[in-house]
């Protein structure tokens, strides 16, 4: 079945739990990252949330599917939008080294900076910075949030452009149940046809052969006499069909 009609389906659905934990796997894949929150935080870290002299990640920071789920709830972001957003961690994760290592917060980040670059990238309008920060819950701020969108412009060189390849590739995940419903549809409504069709001939073909002119073309003459004692109607059928 055509990636672009399980594609078109899967844009037109509503955000579910399954594309949050997509999301979220993918996410994580992108570059490994600590639970622990003993570890140095990057700069110009969330203000009431970091302890800045001391140096150490905050400890409300929530898990990332549960701030990918504030994050929609916030924006009302489009279902494409959110999913694009996939994309650019799939490029992410093939531009970073092998070896690389994250922060605690380092997913989030990353997260929210795939999201706002598909959102100025591929819609008339969007949030401002300053809104995506509002939006995280004073987990970061702007200076954060401005950051880690010039960050990831430059590791993708400023190339944003996303093709259907990309797409039917990163979210392979997601589109291969919609694919198999709509192949086990296709097959469902081709059997209804096939049984409509054998019903109708069966249907023809009873009609035709308990049929006057049929009983007609085989019967024998005496066996016709008896059947059609009112030989006027035989005659005129034989004669019709001499």
């Amino acid at each position: 079945m055509s990636d672009a009609k399980a594609l078109k389906i899967l844009f037109k659905s509503p955000v579910t739990e399954s594309m949050l934990r997509f999301l979220t796997n993918t996410t994580l894949k992108v570059i490994p990252c600590p639970k622990e929150t003993a570890y140095p935080s990057p700069p110009t870290s969330p203000t009431g949330h970091h302890n800045k002299r001391s140096g150490t990640a905050t400890p409300s920071l929530p898990s990332l599917m549960t701030f990918i789920a504030r994050l929609v709830r916030h924006t009302h972001v489009y279902t494409s939008t959110l999913l694009t957003a996939a994309c650019y961690l799939a490029k992410l994760k093939k531009i970073l080294p092998r070896d690389a290592h994250g922060l605690p917060s380092t997913a989030h980040r990353i997260f929210l900076a795939c999201v706002i670059l598909s959102a100025k990238c591929h819609n008339d309008s969007s949030p401002q910075n300053k809104h995506w920060a509002a939006y995280t819950e004073g987990l970061f701020t702007v200076e954060d949030v401005n950051l880690m969108e010039r960050q990831l412009l430059q590791l993708l060189s400023w190339n944003t452009r996303v093709t259907e390849q990309d797409l039917y590739d990163a979210l392979a995940t997601l589109l291969e149940p919609i694919k198999y419903d709509l192949e086990r549809t296709r097959k469902l409504v081709s059997r209804s046809h096939y049984h409509q069709r054998n019903v109708s001939a069966c249907s023809s073909t009873s009609t035709l052969v308990g049929s006057p002119s049929a009983y007609a073309l085989h019967a024998s003459p005496a066996k016709l006499a008896q059947a059609y004692p009112q030989g006027p109607a035989y005659t005129t059928l034989d004669m019709n069909y001499i």
